[in-house]
């Protein structure tokens, strides 16, 4: 699908998750979920890309459902490999950067919440793991959609893991 319908239904499905990142969320959710829709409405506004947010929309009703604050780092980096994949397919160094910015993103987030240096540390080391593991499997899975969306999975999965550690 192409032309205004599709682009008319990518903007239609970026607001209904921003809406149901704000409800099942909050603030925090929601701001994080727009930077991502932002950049990958920048880098490639496809109808099929959003199957990528799957992820993310079940940390947030895990969320919704527990109340366990945690679950904001897995989100965070579904998020991140969200719009990774699409940017690092065409160079890696534009891949950390996109990275970057969302555990920058993250990281603000956190602070603007009160978290302690010891939690941002722990943090930020899980997220360059992350990062680097996203990363390394580009090559592998771009272009095939059930595949991206099974790594989007698994960034969100080695991040809850790892902050388990």
């Amino acid at each position: 699908m192409t032309g205004p319908v599709s682009s008319l239904l990518f903007v239609v499905l970026e607001m209904l998750f921003l809406a149901a990142a704000h409800w099942l969320g909050g603030p925090p959710w929601t701001a994080l979920g727009a930077v991502a829709i932002v950049v990958q409405a920048v880098v490639r506004p496809r109808v099929s890309r959003l199957l990528l947010l799957v992820p993310a929309v079940v940390w947030l009703a895990l969320f919704h459902v527990t109340g366990n604050r945690e679950l904001f780092f897995p989100y965070a980096m579904a998020l991140t490999a969200f719009i990774i994949l699409p940017i690092a397919a065409r160079t890696a160094w534009q891949g950390w950067l996109a990275g970057g910015l969302m555990v920058g993103a993250f990281l603000a987030i956190r602070l603007a919440q009160q978290a302690s240096g010891q939690v941002l540390a722990v943090e930020l080391a899980v997220a360059a793991v992350v990062l680097g593991m996203v990363l390394a499997a580009v090559s592998h899975v771009e272009g095939r959609l059930p595949r991206e969306i099974a790594l989007v999975a698994a960034a969100s999965l080695a991040a809850c893991a790892g902050l388990a550690l």
